[in-house]
């Protein structure tokens, strides 16, 4: 059964985190299975302006953890090179503690030059950001896992008798953002769940190219879980919910390209979609919505869709 998780990526207007905070408690009490935020420095233009407010990921990720009790938190997803393997394997054991097992790491490449160059990171080549998220990975697995010290040495990253303690008494789940078939290949190697975009056919091929690097490394494809970011706009029926998400496209895209990672429409219409993802091998489905932060929407999504499920 089709399992739902919620992002909050907009944190505009007053008393932010309190907002952020109201949301994921209404995520808990409607039945939604996990809480994410983003992991953007400055907020993307495809939610905002660059200058909205957004509340940083792992601090507010912690302060959440500690004030709900069932749903699962994490960074949807973070950005691997704004912090160092060894103190996000610190970050994540401690998450772990505070939200009793209920800490998911979100990680991916990252692909924000503009964040990245504004707060001082380099930002190399696509494939030098695999290479150093593979390099993340290995140390996480590793350095969590361990019962004693971990020592790694690669070619971006090194760490040297490393200690984590308290360790987390289970690795926390480990979900891998990203389409390419270099991240899938990842996925297939260390990941526990992946997390795509696409919809309808190219969903699909997706899946079908993560079953083709599972079989490369010998992996069960079943042992992970398939989920899929997706903008969700309700509105009578398509059309009118895309004239809806219309008011929040960049003027860079065309509204074509900027709906193909929404789902928009009835109720029913929506459901009918998510049953064609099911079809495909989507396990789990993560929406967020656009225009700020909205309880009402949240408790629409989970009474008119989830509740089909």
């Amino acid at each position: 059964m089709i399992k739902f998780g919620f992002q909050q990526p907009s944190h505009s207007g007053p008393n932010s985190f309190e907002r952020v905070k109201e949301v994921a408690h209404l995520c808990e009490a409607e039945g939604y299975d996990s809480f994410w935020v983003m992991d953007h420095l400055i907020q993307i233009d495809l939610v905002g302006k660059i200058r909205d407010p957004i509340l940083e990921s792992y601090t507010t990720t912690s302060a959440l953890a500690a004030t709900t009790s069932k749903i699962k938190v994490g960074a949807l997803c973070t950005c691997n090179y704004f912090r160092n393997p060894a103190l996000l394997a610190k970050m994540v054991a401690t998450l772990d503690h505070i939200s009793k097992g209920r800490f998911w790491l979100g990680i991916g490449a990252g692909w924000y030059e503009e964040e990245a160059r504004m707060y001082g990171y380099d930002f190399p080549k696509f494939s030098t950001r695999v290479e150093m998220l593979e390099e993340t990975l290995e140390i996480m697995r590793g350095a969590l896992a361990s019962k004693g010290s971990f020592s790694f040495r690669g070619k971006h990253f090194h760490v040297q008798d490393l200690v984590i303690s308290p360790k987390p008494k289970v690795v926390p789940p480990i979900l891998i953002g990203g389409e390419s078939r270099q991240i899938l290949r990842l996925v297939a190697k260390y990941g526990s769940a992946c997390n795509v975009f696409p919809k309808g056919k190219e969903l699909e091929q997706e899946f079908q190219v993560l079953k083709e690097e599972c079989d490369k490394v010998g992996r069960k494809y079943s042992s992970i879980l398939k989920t899929k970011l997706a903008t969700v706009m309700l509105g009578r029926n398509r059309q009118s919910a895309l004239q809806k998400l219309s008011k929040y496209k960049p003027r860079w895209i065309s509204l074509e390209e900027y709906s193909q990672s929404s789902l928009f429409g009835s109720p029913r219409e929506i459901v009918e979609e998510i049953e064609e993802y099911v079809n495909f091998g989507l396990d789990y489905l993560i929406v967020n919505l656009r225009g700020g932060i909205d309880p009402a929407s949240v408790k629409a999504f989970s009474r008119d869709v989830m509740r089909s499920f």
